[in-house]
């Protein structure tokens, strides 16, 4: 296995740090492709994260990129074995979006954050499995890899467990109302949803044209960084594509490095702790886990601070629905599937996905309103603070023989949304917004610290991320199924 004891433990191993060892020589792009498939043929009858396994494929781009490697090309991804979430088209590879509406299909083109990804030099390993058509935080059948009786979040779910084990080095999630961030804070590992439009959507599945987000799963905000400056970048084939002027010169990774020590990342840095809202309905003890978060990067050298959130965000989960519902339902429609092929849906995602219908044109009008008007409300909170912390997930991840039954706060049923509660209001409003484990349950379930910023301002959020896990090691902890 080379010449590095880092393969013993691959499912710690960071991008950044593969990235030396490749860099160095101490190891192949061969051998950590096959130690990641060897860990995927060992986990996967209980983890059930992968759909499908390229592995042929896989070790011949690993061996190209090795002789690339050994050529002088230094392509800042070349060699890191990574995996696909199964909504996002890969050419030539099956990509069914969780669902038998597309158990066949063999996309003719990769999206662009694959070609992104390939381009920078990665080799795509897997398929990763997601809740169908992304509409779901459970992803079954993936298991939760800290323990299997629960679930890994959604509907990036297969994604994160994958990640978390080592079955990959980093992977690609979407984000429509936390699918990237839930996952992530549920198994423990590093997830960052970014400024709306910075990374393109072209050939991935849409849930939600107007909230989808893409962006990167990894164990760490570094490796995120590397990620997003594969995936980042205008593209006329997505609509919603931005130009960035604002991001850093170098790159997001550069502007980690940057920083010197954890204080100077966080040094003259705002950040906002709301008083209302993610205040109310927080297990103890992921409230007492993100309090103590928040509390170092304040010993850090953050100016810390309270703020109060607008008002409107109490009532913003009904403009979220009213505007993903019949987005979701629009776009099946048009496809024609909801006639053609309605009998191979699950019954629930073809229940809820009919809903949509039930929404009028002024519903919708009504709703974009509201969203407009709470994220401008948003912004005005923003003008003090360069970022805001909060939980991720308001309680830990859910045994799966009780996902249907309703949360109990103070012997009150949990309304509906339970479980994007903390993350869907920033998808309405297209800001970014990164997890980082902050801890643990007293039974072994990992918590999420959840920072949102500005819009644009992506590479503060990681510089944040960064700082807290360079002076804590959450991110570095593995599941039994791993270590066992």
């Amino acid at each position: 296995m080379g010449q590095s004891d880092d393969l013993a433990a691959a499912g710690a191993l960071t991008i950044a740090r593969a990235r030396e060892l490749l860099a160095a020589g101490a190891v192949s792009s061969l051998e950590l492709t096959e130690e990641c498939l060897r860990r995927i043929e060992r986990l996967e009858p209980r983890l059930l994260a992968c759909v499908t396994v390229m592995a042929d494929t896989a070790r011949a781009e690993a061996r190209e990129a090795d002789a690339a490697c050994a050529a002088g090309d230094a392509r800042p991804l070349l060699g890191i074995p990574l995996a696909i979430k199964d909504l996002i088209q890969t050419r030539g590879v099956r990509t069914t979006a969780g669902s038998r509406v597309l158990a066949d299909w063999l996309p003719d083109a990769d999206a662009m954050v694959v070609t992104k990804l390939r381009d920078a030099g990665a080799v795509p390993l897997c398929k990763t499995n997601t809740h169908e058509f992304a509409y779901g935080t459970a992803t079954p059948p993936t298991r939760n890899p800290w323990d299997l009786e629960r679930v890994p979040g959604g509907s990036s779910g297969g994604s994160a467990a994958a990640v978390a084990t080592g079955e990959a080095l980093g992977a690609l999630g979407t984000d429509t109302g936390g699918s990237i961030r839930i996952p992530a804070a549920a198994c423990g590992v590093t997830g960052l949803k970014p400024t709306f439009g910075l990374v393109s959507r072209a050939g991935i599945i849409p849930l939600s044209w107007s909230l989808d987000h893409a962006g990167p799963i990894a164990r760490t905000a570094a490796d995120c960084a590397l990620l997003l400056d594969a995936l980042a970048g205008y593209d006329a084939a997505d609509p919603d594509s931005i130009h960035a002027p604002e991001t850093p010169p170098g790159g997001y990774a550069a502007a980690l490095a940057a920083d010197r020590t954890p204080e100077d990342a966080l040094r003259g840095m705002r950040i906002g702790v709301p008083v209302n809202y993610f205040t109310r309905h927080v297990d103890a003890e992921v409230n007492a886990a993100v309090r103590a978060a928040i509390a170092a990067l304040a010993r850090l050298g953050a100016d810390v601070r309270e703020v109060t959130l607008p008002a409107a965000i109490d009532e913003t989960f009904a403009v979220y629905r009213a505007i993903q519902r019949p987005e979701a339902y629009t776009y099946h429609a048009d496809q024609g599937w909801l006639e053609t092929r309605a009998d191979l849906y699950r019954p629930a995602i073809l229940e809820v996905l009919k809903l949509g219908a039930q929404y009028t044109a002024s519903d919708y009008i009504r709703a974009q309103q509201s969203r407009r008007a709470f994220t401008d409300g948003l912004h005005a909170v923003m003008v003090d603070v360069d970022a805001l912390a909060t939980p991720t997930l308001p309680l830990p991840a859910r045994r799966i023989d009780e996902i249907d039954t309703p949360v109990l706060w103070d012997g009150q049923a949990e309304p509906a949304g339970e479980s994007v509660r903390f993350t869907f209001p920033f998808d309405l409003t297209g800001q970014p917004a990164l997890t980082v484990p902050c801890g643990f349950t007293t039974n072994g379930l990992p918590i999420g610290l959840q920072l949102a910023g500005r819009h644009l301002a992506d590479a503060t959020l990681l510089r944040i991320g960064q700082a807290y896990q360079r002076m804590t090691d959450w991110h570095t902890h593995m599941p039994a199924i791993v270590t066992g």
